[in-house]
């Protein structure tokens, strides 16, 4: 995370006001109410008066760290006290031994889709927050082997092995407009040698183009089963990007235009990846609070983000909640969530 700063270049936070702004940014975090100086008072063993209290708060006030919405209403942090708070005042919650089994029973050493689908749904519960996980493409890895092997009736895996010894295990699904029963094995089994002659030796990008092609050039000379498995393979070998839990965006006390913009961001892939794009940039936790967010649609949220593997180089994995969400506790169960998924997609 970023290290502590001085809110400005005026004099640093004495005690006291630390104090009364670490009690204001809790309580707030968990009301997500604004804050009384009776409340802090109560909260603060400051042993001072609720009007010393508000004399304090009037100060951090002047500072821009806190603001009162309403005239009789209490005080919330501002952007900039809410950076101050993180980066200075947080203290983080580790997770408990059941979260931690969870989180490594739930991803374990499955593969690719199962690791990051399972990744968004134990940290979407437990943090009861939007999670989302983007699995990067290798970019100078090639394509030594592939194999199409049966998994159940409406689905089979894309198995890929690197040549820098790497395997990926892809979902195929499909349901409905072809058959509600995946190829014969027999059929399968032709289609592997199709796809090894096709995209052996080739990166992931080069794969993908090369299936594009074939199933833009080649639709009337293939068949039905033959074009949904190639075009399946080729949607399997893009960026993977899943997002979970967009229904908690609702609950936040947001401009709701703005939560239109970024539900609707959240539905693009392209859009997504380029949003946590920045978190690979540098090692270890980023937070982005408010209008620190490169996207508009972000100016009144909260994102937790990492990279995965070193350098961001599996991908990325963040947690968008609202501006005053349990950072204390959502950055631990980042943290070790993107840890065990780097070890489950091979790093």
């Amino acid at each position: 995370m970023a290290h502590p700063t001085e809110p400005d270049r005026g004099e640093p936070l004495n005690e006291r006001e630390r104090l009364v702004l670490q009690a204001l940014v809790d309580t707030h975090i968990a009301t997500s109410e604004p804050v009384g100086s009776k409340a802090i008072a109560q909260l603060t063993d400051l042993g001072v008066s609720p009007a010393t209290i508000r004399n304090v708060l009037s100060a951090l006030d002047e500072r821009g760290l806190i603001a009162q919405p309403h005239t009789s209403a209490g005080r919330v942090p501002t952007d900039k006290g809410l950076r101050y708070y993180v980066d200075s005042l947080l203290r983080l919650q580790q997770p408990s031994q059941e979260e931690r089994g969870e989180i490594v029973e739930r991803i374990g050493d499955a593969g690719v889709d199962t690791a990051i689908r399972e990744a968004t749904r134990v940290l979407t519960r437990l943090s009861k927050h939007t999670t989302i996980v983007v699995a990067a493409r290798p970019e100078s890895a090639r394509i030594k082997h592939v194999e199409l092997l049966r998994l159940r009736d409406d689905a089979a895996v894309l198995i890929l092995v690197f040549d820098d010894g790497k395997v990926q295990n892809r979902l195929l699904e499909w349901r409905g407009d072809l058959s509600d029963r995946a190829p014969p094995l027999s059929e399968l089994e032709e289609m592997s040698r199709r796809l090894r002659a096709l995209v052996d030796g080739r990166t992931l990008e080069e794969a993908r183009a090369m299936l594009v092609g074939v199933i833009t050039q080649r639709k009337d000379e293939i068949s039905a089963i033959e074009q949904r498995l190639l075009t399946a393979s080729a949607q399997s070998l893009s960026p993977t990007v899943v997002v979970e839990g967009t229904a908690h965006l609702l609950e936040a006390q947001a401009d709701v235009k703005r939560t239109k913009e970024l539900l609707e961001l959240l539905e693009q892939d392209e859009r997504v990846e380029q949003l946590l794009a920045r978190a690979s940039l540098a090692p270890g936790i980023k937070i982005f609070i408010g209008e620190e967010n490169p996207a508009s649609a972000l100016s009144e949220r909260g994102v937790v983000v990492t990279g995965l593997g070193q350098g961001g180089a599996l991908g990325v994995l963040g947690v968008i909640g609202p501006r005053h969400l349990d950072y204390g506790r959502v950055v631990p169960l980042v943290d070790l969530t993107a840890q065990v998924v780097a070890r489950a997609l091979g790093g």
